[in-house]
């Protein structure tokens, strides 16, 4: 695995670096300190896995970054690591791409469980977090998700969704992976990925934290709340 690493800190890219060689202990680190150091290493390597970006660079803001790396590695997952907890900043650096949300107050399990999730395709944000983007207004500007119309499930269900889908949705609220839904339900892992896909379908959702944002504006499901995620 190669990833690129994002920050003007020395001291917190080799405190980031232990937690990443305990995530996966081959993995080979390109450190940038600026952008432009950040650009020109994104354009020469082909083969990165993962960006991991700060925004507060000395030469630019990550914000007007992120688009730019994204546009030069569509197809790898980058993940923003920033001191704020601002819903708002979260909103924009999704709707410019990225792929998950580092608070870098988190704890190593957090990170790595985080760096698992991203890895998998799918969106982090920390519960916290989750709970405030949810609490913006629908107005907003609008998540990323799939273009694709609503589907009505099941007649007479909450929000098209039937009683079993309601019951994986409020535990994708509280960060859990699918193969712990499904001990917790006693379902087949390949069973609650179904319920999953279906859930992103009638919400409308690109993603998990999508849906979970979605479903607690539509009154769906409680507000998530700051709680560990249990990986796979």
């Amino acid at each position: 695995m190669r990833i690129l690493l994002v920050d003007d800190h020395t001291l917190f890219r080799e405190a980031l670096l232990h937690v990443i060689k305990q995530f996966d202990d081959t993995a080979v680190v390109i450190e940038a300190a600026t952008a432009k150091e950040a650009m020109h290493l994104a354009a020469h390597y082909q083969d990165l896995d993962l960006i991991l970006l700060d925004l507060a660079l000395p030469d630019r803001d990550g914000l007007s970054v992120l688009p730019e790396l994204h546009g030069l590695t569509p197809a790898v997952p980058l993940v923003i690591l920033s001191a704020s907890e601002n819903p708002t900043t979260v909103q924009h650096a999704l709707n410019a791409g990225a792929a998950g949300y580092i608070v870098k107050s988190c704890s190593s399990h957090e990170m790595i469980t985080a760096l698992r999730l991203v890895l998998a395709g799918d969106v982090y944000i920390p519960p916290a977090l989750l709970a405030a983007l949810a609490s913006l207004p629908a107005s907003s500007t609008p998540l990323v998700s799939v273009q694709t119309p609503p589907v009505q499930l099941e007649e007479g269900g909450e929000g098209g969704l039937t009683p079993r889908q309601v019951e994986v949705l409020r535990l994708m609220g509280q960060g859990l992976s699918n193969k712990v839904i499904g001990k917790r339900l006693e379902l087949a892992e390949g069973t609650v990925k179904l319920h999953v896909t279906a859930i992103l379908r009638a919400l409308n959702a690109g993603n998990r934290t999508h849906a979970v944002i979605e479903a607690s504006r539509r009154g769906l499901i409680p507000p998530p709340v700051e709680s560990g995620l249990e990986a796979d």
